[in-house]
Order: structure tokens, then C-alpha cells, then sequence
């Protein structure tokens, strides 16, 4: 993954225990084109390009970030390196599981999300299906120790936690290279609709403060 700039800044990677076939079709109902690469026993979905929504929907990292993942993919697990930050999801399985977000700030370590459901160790944990002992611990020392930098961060618990994609998340390997891998593009249908409805809901926020 090259670096990226502008709205499009940072690295990121989005880990789905989904098989390629129908994360292919889930990343069509996206709003930015992708690569979705197959791992050992994961499929990475990797931002190939800028999103085609508006603003602030066009942050391709913060919007696959953001983006909901449906049961029959999960668990699931974002890691995004933004702004010097590191920003990292949990879709744990079951119908009815809830997104949790761990944010990590350079000199300050693991900080609270704001208007977001903050994560615990054991959702990472829970995630990534991993059953070191003494994993808990040691992902919370990863988390609340501000030292290093993001990349730095989210290659450590890429390693503790044994998953793959690590070459993906830092650029080391172009997704294009691994077996198996495609580019997808968003549907555009779906982009206008997307964006129809944003602009609706912005509409009917003015009207009522009117």
C-alpha cells in the first residue's frame, strides 16, 4: 500500500475472518475502491484509492474505519495508522455485537475515544481468536505505553496477537502481488445513494434548527 496524502493520509487494513468471494461483494456496497487480499485465514481489505463520497465521507481511512461489518464476516479487526495516531476496531461475532474503537496517541498511549465505544484488551483478544497466555496483559501494556509511533504500535499487536498482513499494513508488499488478490471498485449507484441520503439528513437537521 503506497503512502497516501491530502484527505487520504496514513496507512490501514481491515482484517475480516469473511472468505474472499463474499467480502469482495460487501466491499462493492463501499464507498472507495479496494484490494481484497487473501491471507491464512483472514481477508485483508486494503484502500486502493481516494473514497468517491463528499466530505467528510471522501477520508477513505476514517470511513472503512467506521464502516459497519456483517455478521457473516465477523470477527473482524481494523488497524489504522492516521495522523500519527493509531486507530484500531473490533467486530467481534454474533448478531448483535458492538464496534469497539481503540485510539493511540503518540507520548500518551491508549486514550478514550470520543462518542465512540471504547475497547478492552479481551475484545482484541476475543477478535483475533488468539489463546497466548497472558496475551491480556500484554496487549494492555502495548496499548498504554505512549512510547514509539503508530506503525511501530500496530506491528506489535500484528505480532502478539498472530495476525497476518503485517508487510500489507506498513507497505512492505504490494497487495497486487499476493495470490489471489483483486481490486474493487464501489458501486456508483450505491455512492449516489449514499450520498442522497447524507444530504437529505443534513436537510432536515437545517430545517429543524431553522
Amino acid at each position: 500500500m503506497t503512502e497516501l496524502t491530502g484527505s487520504w493520509r496514513g496507512r490501514g487494513m481491515l482484517l475480516l475472518r469473511g472468505e474472499p468471494e463474499p467480502v469482495v461483494a460487501w466491499a462493492q456496497g463501499g464507498l472507495m475502491p479496494v484490494h481484497v487480499v487473501p491471507l491464512q485465514g483472514w481477508t485483508a481489505v486494503v484502500p486502493a484509492g481516494p473514497s468517491r463520497a463528499m466530505p467528510p465521507y471522501d477520508d477513505s481511512l476514517k470511513t472503512l474505519a467506521g464502516r459497519p461489518v456483517p455478521s457473516r464476516l465477523r470477527s473482524a479487526i481494523g488497524l489504522f495508522a492516521v495522523d500519527g495516531n493509531a486507530v484500531i476496531t473490533t467486530h467481534p461475532s454474533g448478531w448483535r455485537a458492538t464496534q469497539r474503537w481503540f485510539v493511540w496517541s503518540p507520548r500518551q498511549g491508549v486514550v478514550q475515544p470520543q462518542q465512540l465505544v471504547a475497547g478492552r484488551p479481551a475484545d482484541l483478544i476475543a477478535a483475533a481468536g488468539t489463546h497466548e497466555k497472558g496475551a491480556r496483559s500484554l496487549v494492555r501494556d502495548i496499548l498504554v505505553d505512549g512510547g514509539g509511533d503508530a506503525r511501530g504500535l500496530l506491528s506489535d499487536l500484528l505480532d502478539l496477537l498472530a495476525l497476518p498482513g503485517a508487510d500489507l499494513l506498513d507497505g512492505g508488499q504490494d497487495p497486487v502481488t499476493v495470490p489471489g488478490s483483486v481490486r474493487v471498485e464501489p458501486d456508483e449507484q450505491q455512492v449516489a445513494r449514499f450520498e442522497k441520503i447524507v444530504t437529505d439528513e443534513a436537510r432536515h437537521r437545517a430545517e429543524l434548527e431553522d
